[in-house]
């Protein structure tokens, strides 16, 4: 395959070299105030108005298959002058024409063109001229106030909302879809996915100082990747302007739930073009590490008795739990951009290396009156490495465009060590007269510890490690036509290959039996390298005081902001130690075999598009793209039932395949009845396959319990059809203002459910010697719906005098709706004339889970001379987040306002200094179940800050 890429590699660069035929004009459009690039800017020949382009991210445009002699070429930049440049093109020359446009004045008076506002117009642009239904955030944007990461950044778009992960931005949900049907690329080459069980892929790892642009393509085209039900996530890197560039950046940081001051970040970016600026060269490094520790309360509620005359059920308090999680995330990451024109051809390779790495330290103290009460550590150590290296090319032959691209890209989780180690304290530790079934809540300040008695129950170390390699290649060929003066455009066909191999390996060593004393016990000790404590009510029995520091505590915060004290403070060091002391001696979990996994997939791609334009207003864009998908998934089947020890049951390999077909069509419009309104309506087909986890043949045969565990190697690919209407209305330098509405047809959505294998089902789902047994696994169901409307504005004030003149202010809001069903079993026992137990299959129409039902985002930002400020608010509705048998104990995250504030000031020409406060408000993720009455967890993370300066050359 790779032979072949490089012969057609070859054939291409022979064809530019003998096509000499037309003209061709070539050049970088930008501010003349202070350089930047102007990208989305319109680019066209003054007397054929259809022979144009648009310039890319890097504002650079190309108009090919020109006629020899003078001619008037337009630029045309919303908010800025339109300019009118002459230009002599010979046949078979390059003709290098660069441009400088000046922003617009308002009724003969100078404007004020602040950073964010130039930031604001270059997105708009690029929205305009996107030949798809599209949401940009500009260069501008990223590097001015720059975000977290690259999942905050896209969070402030219309539409989206972010999953968090310790308080930061991680995976991207778009129009309530799970961030596993979304696409991610990288100059529009897919990310591997680095989750564990299914397709998402983790933007924390993305710095915002490597970007030049974001891109959420909603309604995607042919020529783009059609596993993008919710979209596309396009993140592009710099390409090297002609100035020399040095860009030095650091800062230090707070965490204010954990009190620590030692967060830091350093970014160091070079840039550069050489030969006569035909070489261009951009390389970033950056090391950055933050604590992103917080406080947890989980307040654990079960099902009393049904109403049988209003159907409503009892919910009763079972356990309180308390959590504190330190964790420390370092990254370090790094890119290379090189880019090599040489006329009508242009070459470039980008690479891409990212680490980080998470040290966790989890610790609870967990109250159930029936059970007693339970100290619980958990150490995780993960790293997380993600490559990419991308070469491409593009061509100008004559007529005829070709662009191509070949890519390698891998992520590798690993997680070595995560252990967890269970301490109990079971001898009444509870106050006689605690209503152990009211309020959780209460539980804390009825307990009496007795830690002397308190004894370890068991532990547990699990290792995994993910691995996925991408191979991609492309290929495009584009071709413009002019059937007469009013029809024009062009043709485009092309193919895509892409194949996936994924490897999980699951390892978990434990011991469940500490507390019966004997040989067991006999055994840690003997490993244990110092003198063991044992407990005071059974000397048989190892004591918490192994695993305590005299006189540590830590800090943890109720909902009220209130200090509470641990009872238990289990210490990391001691926990670490007792693990590579006794691991040598720990069982093997043979169950654990079950989760591992490999795939095999390969997707091959072809499509076919036309661009006509009828006039200047009407332009029609329909297509077809065709995926044939070859995939193979191995795993195993087991019956062991007994995790450590004992030889029943049995474990056999199994592998399975799958190859389909899909015909995906497309037809998007834009018509402009006036210069300053722009209306869009496009329908598209897209995919989305399934998880590794719900595909993969894993089959754990339990046959004490009658329960089998399965993946499901027959089901499908879900099918989306997308319809999407949007209404643009846009003027000069006051911003803009949208309204969308789409909706999404959803056919063989995939999702958990449990039946009984009764009436066949044995033998329909490959059980047939199984029959009675409930199964655990996963299948399609026939539609879904996901729709909604989306109102966007973006405008800036520098109309009016100053100072107001600074402001710049974007508000968009997202009202989103859903239907798909939920399946569930539920059980009656029967002892007459036999014991049996027999289930019941009950379905309900519920909305998406994730799916945030009401979505706004504000930012106001300011800029006064060198002087830049930020603020910027999320709000998102309540959403339901997990769902249950019973509708009284589905899961709900409480709606919130975040609050995010930044604060830059320049001083000369090129040093700043930054403050940026995340949380400010110090907002909570709460949960909860029926209503808010009955709070299921309160997560604390706390306001963050950073300050810091840069230095840019």
């Amino acid at each position: 395959m790779l032979k072949r890429y490089g012969q057609l590699i070859a054939f291409l660069c022979l064809l530019t070299s003998v096509s000499a035929q037309a003209g061709l004009v070539k050049g970088t459009i930008t501010d003349a105030e202070n350089g930047s690039t102007l990208p989305g800017t319109s680019v066209y020949l003054l007397s054929n108005p259809a022979k144009g382009a648009v310039s890319d991210i890097d504002g650079q445009y190309v108009l090919n298959d020109l006629p020899e002699g003078e001619l008037q070429i337009v630029y045309a930049f919303l908010g800025f002058e339109e300019k009118q440049v002459t230009v002599s093109v010979a046949a078979g020359e390059v003709t290098v024409q660069d441009v400088a446009l000046s922003f617009a004045s308002v009724v003969g008076e100078e404007v004020l063109v602040t950073a964010q506002a130039l930031g604001q117009a270059k997105a708009i642009n690029q929205q305009l001229n996107a030949e798809s239904i599209a949401n940009i955030v500009s260069a501008d944007r990223i590097q001015e106030l720059p975000d977290v990461n690259a999942a905050e950044a896209v969070a402030r778009l219309p539409g989206i909302s972010i999953n968090r992960s310790g308080g930061e931005g991680q995976k991207v949900v778009i129009r309530g879809l799970e961030p596993k049907f979304n696409a991610i690329t990288v100059n529009g080459v897919r990310l591997p996915a680095n989750a564990g069980n299914d397709r998402s892929v983790d933007l924390s790892m993305i710095s915002p100082e490597l970007l030049d642009g974001i891109e959420v393509y909603k309604s995607p085209l042919p020529d783009m990747d059609a596993e993008s039900v919710g979209g596309t996530v396009n993140l592009r890197l710099r390409k090297a302007p002609e100035e020399r560039s040095l860009l030095v950046r650091g800062l230090v940081g707070y965490n204010d739930v954990n009190r620590y001051f030692g967060d830091y970040k350093g970014v160091l970016q070079y840039s550069q073009r050489f030969l006569k600026n035909k070489v261009g060269l951009v390389a970033q490094a950056n090391v950055e590490q933050f604590n992103r520790g917080g406080d947890i309360i989980t307040y654990g509620w079960s099902q009393g008795e049904t109403n049988p005359e209003t159907g409503a059920t009892s919910i009763l308090g079972s356990n309180l739990r308390l959590e504190d999680r330190a964790e420390q995330r370092r990254r370090n990451n790094a890119s290379v951009n090189l880019d090599y024109d040489v006329g009508k051809s242009s070459f470039g390779f980008f690479g891409l290396y990212s680490n980080t790495s998470r040290d966790q330290f989890i610790l609870q103290n967990r109250y159930a009156p029936s059970n007693g009460i339970e100290y619980n550590a958990n150490g995780i150590k993960t790293d997380l490495d993600l490559f990419m290296g991308t070469f491409t090319g593009v061509h100008s032959l004559n007529k005829l465009s070709v662009d191509w691209v070949a890519s390698a890209s891998r992520s590798n989780t690993g997680t070595p060590y995560d252990f967890t180690l269970q301490i109990v304290d079971d001898q009444q530790p509870f106050d006689s007269g605690l209503d152990r079934t009211g309020n959780p809540a209460n539980y804390y300040d009825a307990a009496n510890p007795d830690l002397r008695s308190a004894y370890l129950n068991n532990n547990e170390n699990e290792a995994k490690q993910t691995l996925e390699n991408n191979q991609e290649f492309a290929l495009n060929l584009k071709l413009p036509f002019e059937a007469s003066p009013k029809i024009n455009g062009y043709l485009k066909a092309g193919g895509r290959y892409r194949s996936i191999e994924r490897e999980r390996e699951v390892f978990s060593l434990g011991e469940n039996f500490y507390y019966l004393g004997g040989e067991v016990t006999r055994d840690a000790r003997d490993a244990y390298d110092g003198q063991l404590i044992f407990s005071e009510a059974n000397p048989q029995q190892i004591s918490l005081l192994n695993f305590v520091e005299a006189g540590e505590t830590i800090d943890f915060e109720n909902r009220e902001g209130e200090q509470v004290d641990f009872d238990v403070v289990l210490n990391d060091a001691l926990v670490e130690d007792w693990f590579n002391q006794q691991k040598d001696i720990l069982n093997i979990n043979r169950n654990s075999r079950i989760d591992n996994f490999g795939v095999s997939e390969s997707v091959t791609a072809g499509y076919l598009m036309a661009k006509i334009n009828i006039g200047k207003k009407l332009s029609l864009t329909p297509g077809f793209r065709y995926e044939y998908s070859d995939n193979e998934y191995r795993s195993g089947i087991s019956s062991i039932t007994n995790e450590f020890a004992g030889v029943e049951g049995f474990y056999k390999d199994t592998t399975t395949f799958q190859q389909y077909g899909e015909f995906l069509p497309h037809f998007h419009l834009k018509y402009e009845p006036e210069n300053w309104l722009d209306v869009r309506f496009s329908y598209a087909t897209t995919l989305a396959r399934p998880d590794y986890s719900y595909i993969t043949p894993r089959t754990q045969i339990n046959d004490n319990s009658l329960v089998i565990n399965s993946g499901n190697p027959n089901l499908r690919h879900m099918r989306v059809e997308n319809f999407d209407l949007s209404v643009s209305a846009y003027k000069g330098g006051l911003g803009l203002i949208s309204v969308g509405a789409f909706y999404k047809n959803i056919d063989n959505i995939f999702i958990p459910q449990s039946l009984q294998l009764v009436d066949g089902l044995a033998e329909e789902r490959g059980f047939p010697d199984y029959q009675e047994y409930l199964l655990n696994s996963y299948s399609n169901f026939p539609e879904s719906k996901v729709y909604g409307f989306e109102f966007d504005v973006q405008t800036n004030l520098n109309f009016l005098p100053a100072p107001f003149n600074g402001l710049v202010v974007n508000v968009n809001y997202a009202r989103l709706f859903s239907e798909t069903t939920t399946y569930f079993l539920t059980s009656q026992t029967y002892f007459f004339p036999f014991f049996r137990v027999e289930y019941e299959s009950n379905a309900r129409q519920v909305t998406m889970p994730s799916q945030v039902p009401d979505n706004l985002n504000l930012s106001v930002g300011y800029d006064y001379k060198k002087f830049s400020a930020r603020i910027s608010g999320i709000y998102q509705g309540s959403k339901a987040s997990v769902y249950s048998q019973n509708k009284d104990f589905d899961r709900y995250s409480l709606s919130f306002w975040r609050w995010d504030a930044s604060v830059k000031q320049k001083v000369g020409d090129h040093l700043s200094f930054f403050l940026n406060l995340n949380n400010v408000t110090n907002q909570q993720d709460i949960s909860y179940i029926r209503n808010e009455n009955f709070i299921s967890s309160i997560q604390t993370y706390g306001m963050t800050g950073t300050i810091g300066a840069q230095y840019k050359l």
